[in-house]
């Protein structure tokens, strides 16, 4: 059998942003993502980059069980944020500030679904709060604006066209 990818994998061995992502409590944990996984993000980028990379940062489309905690999928998600009369919001707006994306690094105008075409290791954890912007020249990073996170997040660092195909 083949390595799989990320397998071993030490929660240390991430890069600072990577880690940064994710709050500290519950610790995000390695588990392991069977082949015909869905996974799903709003986006603006292609699945493979300018750079020829293929992001870490994911959502489950089918819900699931871990450490006592309902990770809800895209159509839990979408039941429980639709938008009732404006107070919520378009689903893109709530995943930007549960996912703590700023505006600067993704305007998150498409959705990305694809599907896991190997088994891969992944990270799974909360996300992080972020500030709404993070760019010192513009005054709003002097704010203490923050997109709250909290949501759950899959991070899969190395992936490649190899492990991963678009729906």
């Amino acid at each position: 059998m083949p390595d799989e990818l990320n397998r071993g994998k030490l929660f240390g061995e991430l890069t600072k942003e990577q880690q940064d992502s994710f709050r500290r409590s519950p610790m995000p944990e390695l588990i392991r993502l069977n082949s015909s996984t869905r996974l799903y993000k709003w986006t603006e980028y292609p699945l493979v980059g300018s750079e020829g990379r293929i992001t870490e940062y994911w959502s489950p489309w089918e819900g699931f069980e871990w450490n006592r905690l309902t990770v809800p999928g895209f159509t839990e998600l979408r039941l429980r944020y639709r938008n009732h009369g404006g107070e919520v919001g378009a689903p893109r707006d709530f995943a930007r500030a549960r996912q703590a994306v700023t505006v600067q690094w993704n305007d998150m105008d498409a959705l990305l679904h694809v599907e896991l075409v190997e088994p891969v290791w992944r990270f799974i954890g909360i996300c992080a709060g972020q500030r709404v912007f993070k760019d010192k020249n513009r005054p709003e990073h002097q704010s203490n604006i923050f997109f709250i996170g909290g949501d759950f997040q899959l991070c899969i660092p190395n992936l490649s066209i190899q492990q991963i195909r678009k729906l």
